[in-house]
């Protein structure tokens, strides 16, 4: 079963793994050290739009990587709203390919 420190090291490896390709999201750190990890992503994820840095992600080829991915991959730290728009921007980014 997944803990919050398991969704805590999922996002310290996405942070380490856009640094290595130049990329720092600073804005979705700065909500993290706000809020914590859970409802930085839950704010992040619902908010209207697709958000540059989630962009960006797709573009570096870290999708897999993105909170999109991660509210995926820890279901349980989300209400059903939250995942079904993690993915459904999943799913329209991938459209645009």
């Amino acid at each position: 079963m997944a803990t919050g420190d398991d969704l805590d090291v999922f996002i310290d490896e996405l942070i380490r793994r856009a640094a290595a390709k130049g990329y720092h999201p600073m804005y979705f750190i700065r909500m993290r050290a706000r809020w914590g990890t859970q409802e930085a992503i839950k704010r992040l994820v619902v908010s209207s739009g697709i958000q540059p840095g989630f962009l960006r992600l797709k573009a570096l080829g870290l999708l897999e990587w993105s909170i999109e991915a991660a509210v995926l991959k820890f279901p349980t730290y989300f209400d059903k709203g939250v995942r079904e728009a993690a993915q459904f921007r999943l799913d329209q980014v991938e459209l645009e390919r």
